[in-house]
């Protein structure tokens, strides 16, 4: 197989085009090792393969749309209506354009499958993702971070080699720092992984005789100098066609999902095993995000009927829920992010709905204290300081990044106001019988958290806005 990469024109040499489309290789055929997968996926094509809610397919294309790419050429193989019509109910779902290929040669190698898509390749660079890896928008972002130069492939490796699952089975790729020297599952001394994403500067395939994999044209320009490696440590990527591959998915999409999040102590120390738990099997029964929004509202809600009546026995049961609402805070949001479904709509249901929550839950707890014989005032008073510090906690943040542009730093102060602890400290001090204790005291801290965000903040940038030399 040989890969032909002519030069652009001397007046494109200047100003290199973003990738004009993603090829996604559907057609292969699984290896003997393939008989290792669950009775649920045997005899599926690969892009078929379900991973935590998802198919396969589903995930290249919404990691590449994610990156800015809408449309996609699909090369088929086996079973090619079945997989065909997979690839059409995703693009009538995510909104972008699909054009497929059937490669009738697909059994000579992946470098046939890519010949066979080469004349619905636009010219310019473009993205190449291989049908049977699980990639994430992180790991495409970086390949993109840099266009590659006029006659140029640039390649996704994975150089923590220590983090491999299957280091024998895994295409090795050796490196004179970003150079590819050389590349092939054969090589004894290697420094990196190919993690199955390339970037094409342009691309003319044509299959030569005897050999057809995608490697083949690969090392052609390894030989000639023209292939450059990116790093993409830390991102989690699969290959899902080696034995152990679709448990590592899994595993490295729910640390992918709790790495970078800004969680509050109780998320970070105490829940976040139990929410990913719970995550990764909503994700699996297709429940959408925002039901769990509603659920954990519901949840909240009831509980602070509960609450409000004042009994402990009654208060056990409302302190409970509150708990569970305090355990799925979140859930919401790592199964938009698990299933691609990340939308400025359910962000903002969720936090409507968490303040109508919040303030349930304080006026419960208040009203359950008035209940109280002499109990005058201070009830009212108790939680009027509740409420309000709980709402400014939540506004100073939401009101930083709406002028700021940008989040607010996940400082101690920004951890201590999160509404995980305040759910939780509530339904942890109506068990033992204190919660109005506990949600006077969080209060304050909320308080004081705001008081303190914004002097930080003030202090940062300078009364006049500027940032203080």
């Amino acid at each position: 197989m040989e890969l032909l990469l002519p030069e652009p024109p001397p007046g494109e040499r200047e100003e290199r085009a973003r990738p004009s489309c993603c090829v996604i290789l559907a057609a292969g055929e699984r290896p003997p090792e393939a008989r290792w997968l669950p009775a649920a996926h045997a005899g599926r094509p690969w892009p078929l393969i379900r991973i935590l809610g998802l198919s396969l397919a589903e995930r290249s294309v919404a990691t590449a749309q994610a990156a800015g790419l809408d449309r996609f050429v699909v090369v088929l193989g086996p079973r090619p209506e079945e997989v065909r019509a997979l690839y059409q109910r995703i693009a009538l779902r995510r909104g972008c354009r699909m054009d497929f290929v059937e490669a009738p040669d697909w059994r000579r190698g992946s470098g046939a499958m890519l010949a066979a898509a080469r004349t619905r390749v636009a010219a310019g660079p473009f993205l190449l993702i291989r049908g049977d890896h699980l990639i994430t928008p992180g790991l495409i972002a970086r390949l993109l971070e840099r266009q590659p130069a006029p006659g140029e492939l640039r390649l996704a490796v994975d150089r923590d080699r220590a983090a491999l699952p299957d280091p024998e089975r895994a295409r090795r790729v050796a490196l004179a720092g970003e150079r590819v020297t050389r590349i092939g599952a054969e090589l004894r001394w290697w420094s990196a992984a190919e993690a199955g994403a390339l970037l094409f500067d342009a691309v003319d395939a044509a299959a030569a005789e005897g050999e057809h994999a995608l490697g083949d044209g690969v090392r052609r320009l390894v030989e000639q100098g023209r292939v450059r490696a990116v790093n993409v440590a830390g991102e989690p990527w699969a290959d899902v066609a080696t034995p152990s591959g679709l448990r590592v998915a899994r595993m490295r999409l729910l640390a992918w999902l709790a790495r970078g999040r800004s969680d509050g102590f109780v998320t970070a120390h105490v829940t976040r095993r139990l929410s990913l738990g719970l995550t990764s099997r909503l994700a699996e029964r297709d429940v959408s995000p925002n039901h769990v929004t509603v659920a954990s509202f519901l949840a909240a809600l009831v509980g602070a009927g509960f609450l409000a009546a004042g009994d402990y026995v009654w208060s056990v049961f409302g302190a409970l829920l509150v708990l569970a609402a305090a355990v799925t805070e979140g859930c919401d949001g790592a199964l938009a992010r698990l299933t691609h479904q990340v939308t400025p709509r359910g962000a903002w249901l969720d936090t409507v709905l968490d303040r109508y929550a919040d303030m349930a839950v304080v006026l419960a707890v208040t009203v359950a204290e008035a209940s109280l014989a002499e109990a005058g005032l201070r009830p009212w008073l108790g939680g009027s300081l509740a409420m309000t510090g709980f709402l400014f906690a939540s506004y100073v943040t939401k009101e930083f990044a709406l002028r700021h542009g940008r989040e607010y730093p996940n400082d101690v102060l920004n951890r201590l106001r999160r509404r995980d602890l305040r759910l939780f400290g509530i339904g942890g001090g109506a068990l033992l019988g204190v919660g109005f204790e506990a949600m006077v005291l969080l209060g304050l801290v909320s308080h004081l958290c705001a008081a303190g965000m914004l002097l930080r903040a003030w202090r940062r940038q300078g009364p006049f806005g500027y940032r203080p030399a």
